[in-house]
């Protein structure tokens, strides 16, 4: 009857709000003065019975009348009731619907990047959950301190989330306006961007959010190489993102733009560095080469000399001529008269270059010359192998 008449006056007033709050308002004044009265002179059963009449004027409020009203409102009506509750395990019930309200507003405006929404709701969580806690203790009510303390944990984790997004974004925006409106570099504005993805690398230590700390610290590894140019503080930060991402296999991130950019500014730190290696040793060869110029003169006439198919007579110059820098490794399986090619030439070919390979020479005991030495006589044998393996 009493639910009946409230439709029917709140549907025939504009302010559905006022009309809403003074009914339940009146309804728990009633049963809280009840219950306060009850203490001393009745029974359980008598307090019991409150208690599930307020419970159900509760979940009447939040589930049926409460719902046509904008959430702003909405919550402004559940405070407004809430000063008439004076039974404890309805006033948590209350503070932990208040508490849950703003945090699903707050994680929808995350996932709609409205950064500053989003931790204007967390924070007005903090309140009603502290409330419900203590109302929980008061009784006590253990699944209430249990669901504030839940509650709390997913407000401080997504409050986190919130203030690390941010600081990226603010951080990305002063990136691009870095890059596209500045006639000249601006030094304070390049470490204000670091700042802020700094800002944001902090945040996600605080709840352990891996993913967010490796896209921060991707952002601020692509300012030292593009802006600052600094290879070694930009490798550093790029390095550790992967690190990070590769953490949470089997979850993979390819396709997204932070880690496509990691990937593609380490490899091509990776080919500048093989380049560059390469540069250095080449003018280390030259130097070498030319010491070694009768040698290499008499490796290609022998290589002319004996075509591939008799590689034996190749192999027999060159174990006679350059022996391995390892005694124990001998040219075995070609015959000494020569008279007919062995068969297994491939096998043989193939543990020659094992036997000439450049990395089995120690440049400290034998020289960087004889490393060099080695490299050119495997060139050689790869090659004729690779005859024999097509």
């Amino acid at each position: 009857m009493v639910s009946w008449r409230l439709g029917n006056v709140a549907d025939a007033l504009n302010d559905r709000a006022s009309v809403i709050v003074h009914f339940y308002k009146e309804a728990f004044q009633y049963i809280s003065e009840a219950w306060l009265k009850s203490r001393d002179v009745k029974t359980n059963d008598w307090r019991n019975n409150l208690c599930t009449t307020a419970i159900g004027f509760w979940e009447d409020l939040k589930k049926g009348r409460a719902c046509t009203i904008e959430f702003d409102k909405r919550v402004k009506v559940f405070y407004d009731v809430l000063q008439k509750i004076e039974i404890p395990t309805v006033k948590a019930e209350c503070y932990i619907h208040i508490a849950t309200c703003h945090f699903h507003a707050g994680v929808t405006a995350i996932q709609e990047k409205n950064f500053k929404v989003a931790m204007y709701q967390m924070r007005e969580c903090y309140y009603p959950v502290t409330e419900a806690a203590s109302c929980g203790r008061t009784i006590p009510l253990p699944h209430i301190e249990q669901e504030a303390e839940v509650l709390e944990s997913d407000v401080l984790m997504h409050q986190c989330i919130a203030e690390s997004m941010q600081a990226n974004q603010i951080g990305e925006e002063l990136f691009r306006k870095l890059l596209m409106d500045e006639e000249k570099l601006n030094i304070d504005m390049v470490y204000e961007v670091i700042d802020w993805h700094t800002k944001a690398v902090l945040k996600t230590r605080e709840i352990t959010e891996v993913e967010m700390e490796a896209i921060a610290l991707s952002r601020i590894g692509k300012v030292y190489d593009k802006v600052l140019k600094l290879k070694y503080k930009a490798k550093e930060y790029l390095l550790r993102a992967m690190q990070l991402a590769n953490s949470m296999h089997p979850r993979n991130f390819h396709g997204e733009e932070w880690f496509e950019d990691c990937k593609a500014i380490i490899a091509r730190y990776q080919e500048e560095t093989v380049k560059q290696e390469s540069e250095e040793w080449q003018k280390i060869r030259e130097k070498y080469l030319k010491e070694l110029e009768s040698e290499m003169k008499d490796l290609k006439q022998k290589d002319e000399e004996h075509s591939k198919p008799r590689s034996d007579e190749f192999l027999k110059y060159v174990y006679k001529t350059f022996p391995p820098v390892n005694p124990e490794h001998k040219l075995e399986g070609v015959p000494e008269d020569g008279k007919k090619p062995p068969t297994d030439l491939k096998k043989i070919l193939q543990r020659a270059v094992v036997h000439y390979h450049p990395d089995r020479v120690d440049v400290e005991k034998y020289g960087m010359k004889r490393k060099v030495l080695s490299e050119e006589i495997t060139k050689y044998l790869t090659l004729r192998y690779e005859f024999f393996k097509v």
